[in-house]
């Protein structure tokens, strides 16, 4: 069976290594769609800053951000929504702030820190978005937080973060990274493949019919639940061993490659 659900992570995906998306990969897309495929973002991202690049590729479906803790329709509807307990929250907080570790939060799409910094300058860059210093009065914006991000700095620190942070919180969330310095804090049991799982229900797409593609640790969930699921060929060694295909490169248009072999051969 064709690919009827087509699912891409964005950074690294989606997006080639300059955050563009090539005239290549638009043009593929729009045949795709044209053809009545429903093609969608999974990403870690908050809304706000996947936003831009749904609409540059004028589709209006929903989004799944915040690797699986939000879907959104790109004209402002939620589908779904799960949020951290505030206690859990402020655990994680306490966690990074007694490592000297950056960690940042999302509050009603809006991001939090304690304080300006490096990496907190390397992230609103590299997403787009404003980001607020609010220092001791963080904990006022701990509610409604679908996932928390910190950033190392440099990927041993990262890879240090995950496996305390794995051991400390045990059952309680899930540490996974999506760049070789940022990890991902998310709910256990919340992820790209429970969101694509939820995408297939409301447009009634067999299992069969869906394709996720990625590059990173973060999309292992949905590339291991997909009937196609796909590497990049810029993916790291694990993403390339779970996936059952890999295509070219995001700097290669591996999403038209993904779309030609899979949507219409």
């Amino acid at each position: 069976m064709k690919v009827k659900l087509f699912v891409t992570d964005m950074d690294g995906t989606l997006l080639n290594s300059h955050n563009k998306i090539t005239g290549g990969v638009k043009a593929a897309i729009k045949r795709a769609v044209d053809a009545g495929v429903i093609f969608t973002v999974a990403t870690g991202r908050m809304h706000v800053s996947a936003l831009p690049y749904v609409q540059e590729l004028g589709i209006d479906v929903p989004v799944i951000t915040y690797n699986g803790a939000l879907i959104k329709y790109a004209s402002g509807e939620e589908v779904f929504a799960s949020y951290l307990d505030k206690d859990l929250v402020q655990s994680l907080v306490e966690y990074a702030h007694s490592r000297n570790i950056h960690i940042q939060l999302y509050s009603d799409d809006k991001l939090y820190y304690s304080e300006e910094n490096e990496e907190s300058a390397f992230y609103r860059k590299a997403a787009g978005v404003e980001g607020y210093p609010v220092g001791d009065q963080l904990v006022n914006y701990m509610d409604k937080v679908p996932k928390l991000l910190i950033i190392g700095k440099n990927p041993a620190e990262a890879d240090k973060a995950v496996e305390e942070i794995s051991q400390l919180f045990a059952g309680k969330i899930v540490a996974v990274k999506s760049t070789p310095i940022y990890v991902e804090l998310i709910k256990p049991g919340v992820n790209k493949a429970s969101a694509i799982a939820k995408m297939a229900e409301i447009y009634h797409v067999p299992a069969e019919a869906v394709l996720a593609i990625g590059d990173s640790n973060n999309d292992l969930s949905m590339l291991k639940a997909a009937h196609y699921g796909v590497a990049m060929g810029n993916a790291n060694a694990d993403v390339k061993q779970a996936a059952k295909y890999m295509v070219a490169d995001c700097d290669h248009d591996g999403i038209a490659e993904a779309i030609e072999r899979f949507c219409f051969a």
